[in-house]
Parts: structure tokens; sequence; C-alpha cells
């Protein structure tokens, strides 16, 4: 700053600047403040007159889906208190949330009660109470059950360079976390690593929910840091090279996700080569016992002890994998392997957990698939985006918890049903009647047209207070239903 004011000729203040430099800053200070302030109103005046006319039914979806982070701020003057809290008040930061949760039951009994002719004060209390018990469990969940780590994490994920795994390592990243992928090749992790980066900087992800407001308008967000390393996970020193450049770039590492996979051809056990059935064992079960026990060795060296997460597929449950014989038999491998590992590492701080991710759209899946498979697609099968961002919280708050022998399942006999159940509203989801994909690429989905349309999808995916949030609404509609029940007009 004093070099450039003593530099600039069309300046006459010279001495002034040269002698009082800490004056000019402060004053350089005030006025960048006073700026994004007044940026700041100009945004929230803006949000309030251009919300003015659909407000209400703004704030009606929003209550609709129960006691979410953001609730009640689909109106003007919440969102207004939102920004005031945030950025004037930090000690009050996030009690809007709660207050929601409590003031919402209490007026719409109010409001019922009022419109019947029923007594207001106990239905008002009454709604009080049930929102606060609501608010309570809210809380005591967010803190013990879906944690966050409160400082940034550092994740190896083997097979990351497309894919589940591709995907897997974008969450992370969009969360500020540190990320190191492995492929067989150098030029699948160079174009991985590459477009990591490329979405990340192009503002599509970011670092959601990891940097305040402040902080991204001062300049204070880190780069988001991704690392590629090659690796074939069925070489020893491979895996132990892995767990070398890790080290060398973070310090540390906090979680393993055994995530690269090969399903080998569709096709029946005697029509397999002997290069795809050695593949499909290299990879998946001996991958996995080589990645699994570098990991072991290296969180037992770590004070704070590490999580290593095994992924499962077809044919862990036992069930039989036709066409997927020597795919099957690998995973159900992975789990009897878990439940032996989970014995012999209690006591230790080495955490092993297992992530079963369902079905992906992916060329794993799509590899000798007929078009009565892609139908079936079509109603059981998700894009990977949208299955890690389901994953990674959940992988997350377990690593938040140090919790050991969770199992993350995205495909649940609950959800499998309810996809059923809805079959004629999914087909023609990623295939036409003759098979033909019809669905957008990866690239166009994340930075392209589509990428409105992949967030909503991942946001969905990502929360994960649904069923408190189905109790909620349902505890609501309960009381109304009993005060419309009571209501003198209508029983006389």
């Amino acid at each position: 700053m004093q070099r450039r004011t003593a530099a600039n000729p069309h300046t006459g203040s010279h001495t002034c600047a040269a002698t009082s430099p800490d004056i000019s800053v402060r004053v350089q200070a005030r006025r960048l403040l006073s700026s994004r302030r007044a940026t700041a109103l100009c945004r929230a005046s803006d949000g309030d007159s251009a919300a003015s006319t659909s407000g209400r039914s703004d704030l009606m979806k929003q209550l609709l889906r129960g006691p979410r982070p953001d609730l009640f701020q689909a109106h003007p003057k919440m969102r207004q208190l939102h920004h005031i809290l945030r950025g004037n008040h930090s000690h009050l930061r996030g009690l809007e949330r709660p207050l929601g949760i409590v003031v919402l039951p209490a007026y719409v009994w109010g409001t019922v009660s009022s419109l019947l002719g029923l007594q207001l004060v106990l239905p008002v209390l009454s709604g009080a109470a049930v929102g606060g018990l609501f608010a309570a469990m809210n809380r005591f969940c967010n803190r013990r059950v879906w944690p966050a780590p409160r400082q940034p994490i550092t994740v190896i994920i083997t097979g990351g360079s497309r894919g589940l795994g591709k995907a897997m390592a974008r969450e992370f990243l969009a969360a500020g976390d540190r990320v190191l992928i492995t492929s067989r090749t150098q030029e699948a992790v160079d174009v991985a690593v590459s477009e990591l980066r490329e979405e990340v900087a192009a503002g599509t992800l970011g670092t959601r929910g990891s940097v305040d407001d402040d902080e991204d308008a001062g300049g204070g967000k880190s780069y988001p840091q991704v690392v590629g390393v090659v690796c074939d996970v069925s070489e020893p020193a491979a895996v132990a090279a892995v767990e070398a450049a890790a080290l060398k770039a973070f310090g540390r590492v906090d979680a393993w996700v055994n995530n690269a996979a090969y399903s080998g051809s569709f096709r029946f056990m005697v029509e397999q080569c002997d290069e795809q059935i050695e593949q499909v064992v290299y990879t998946n079960l001996l991958g996995t016992l080589l990645c699994t026990r570098q990991a072991i060795s290296l969180f037992d060296r770590q004070r704070e002890g590490g999580h290593v997460f095994n992924i499962d597929g077809a044919g862990a449950d036992g069930f039989p994998t036709p066409n997927y014989a020597a795919y099957g038999a690998t995973k159900a491998g992975i789990t009897q392997l878990t439940a032996t590992l989970q014995r012999e590492l209690a006591g230790t701080p080495v955490r092993l957990h297992t992530v079963s991710p369902g079905m992906i759209l992916t060329d794993l899946l799509l590899e000798g698939a007929s078009t009565a498979n892609k139908q079936a697609f079509n109603i059981l099968c998700e894009h990977p985006e949208t299955v890690a961002a389901f994953l990674v919280p959940r992988i997350k708050s377990a690593v938040a918890r140090d919790s050991s022998g969770t199992y993350t399942r995205y495909l649940t006999p609950t959800s499998v049903l309810m996809r059923l159940a809805t079959a004629p509203a999914r087909l023609g989801r990623f295939f036409d009647g003759a098979g033909r994909a019809v669905y957008p690429s990866e690239r166009d989905r994340i930075l392209g047209r589509h990428a409105k349309a992949t967030a909503r999808r991942q946001a969905a995916a990502r929360r994960q207070n649904g069923g408190l949030a189905l109790a909620y609404n349902l505890s609501v509609l309960a009381g109304v239903l009993v005060m419309l029940a009571e209501a003198p007009m209508l029983r006389g």
C-alpha cells in the first residue's frame, strides 16, 4: 500500500501516506466493510421485493417439509433475520431453526382452534410443547446421530477416477475435505483430478457448508485438495505407495474407502475367460484384502486411529448372482472378511464399516446388460452423484462419532418396495423401450444444463432427518384432525 501511494503521480499526499499507513489501511478496511454491508442490504431488499408475490407459497412449501435447517427461510423477513444472525450475532446463529420448529405447530393449532371456535390457549401450548419435543430430538440427532467432523478429514478412495469413486471424491471435496484417489493408469488419474478441480473451480460445488459467507467474500475459502495416484490394488507395493503418497500430501489419513471393483462380462460362468475371472478376483477380493491390511497398519500407528469402509455389492447378502458368479463370490467374501476383522480389531483404534451403494448407473453395471435389464435399471438404479450424496454424509458422521461396525445402505428393502410401487412413474428415466440411453452425460449433469436438477436430487439424498420430518408433519396433521373432530360446529 505504501509503495503504490508513493509511486502514484496523481496523488499529492505522499508524506501523509508514508507516515501513517495504519490510518490508510483502517480507512480502506472500513470502506470495504461498508460496501459489503451495503451489498448485503441491497441483496436482502431485492430478495424481499422479488419474493413479495410468492412468499406465502414458498413459505408453505418449506413448512410442509418439516424441521429442516433452512425452515422458515422461504419468507423474506425470515431470510433477513437469518442474514442478521449470521452476520452480526454469531452466538445466536442457528436459533431460528429450533424456534421455527416450536412456532409452527403452535401457530397452526392456534389458528385452527380459533377458526373452529375452540379454546385458544390449550392448543397453542400443546403445539409449542410438541414442537419443543421435536426441536430437542432434532438437536440431539444433529449432535449424536448425524454430526459432521469439526475439521476437514482426509480420505483415500481406491478406484476414484470414475463412477461412484469419483462421485464420492467430488462430494468430499464439496464439504472441504482432502481426498486422494487411485486408478490403474496415469491418464485416468490425471483426467479425474483435472475434472474434479474444474467442477469445484467453476463454482458448481464449492465448499458447501464448510465456509461462512463472510469468509467467502473475503477470499478465505481454501482450494479443495485432491491428489491422484496410480495403483493396481492387487499389487502390495502399489498399495503401500498409496499410503506413502497420502502421508506426504496430507500428513495423516482419517478414512480409507475400498471402492475399486471389477464386474467382468455379463455371461455364464463357463463362458468367462481366465483373464476376466482373475481380474475380478484380484481387484475385488485380493485388492480389498491388501488395502484393508494396509489401512489397518496405518491407522494402528496413528494415535487417533482411523476408519476403513469396505463397499459390498450383489452377492454380499448370499443371494445368487446369475451371469456374475465371480463378482458375487468376491462380494460374499468381503462380507465374511469384514465380520472377521471386526472381531480381530476389537480394542484397537481401527474402525471397520460396510457401505452398500445399491445399483448405480455406471459402465460396470451396463456391461452386457440386456434390454430387459435396462428396464429394471429404470426402477432400481440411480446416478453415482445421487448415491454419493447419500453415502458421504453418513460416512462422515461415522468418523465424527468414532463409531465402528456401521452398515450404510442406500437401497434398503423399504426403498425397493417403494420403487416397485411407483414403477410406472419411473419407466423411461434412463432407457427407452428399445434400451437406448436417454440420460445426459456426467459432465452435463454436473456442469451443464442439468446441474440444477442434479443439485436438487443430491440435496434430497443428502438429508438425514427424513424420518423425523415425517413424524413431525404427521404430528401437526394429527393435532389438526383432533381439533376438527372436537369442533362444536361439526359435531352439532
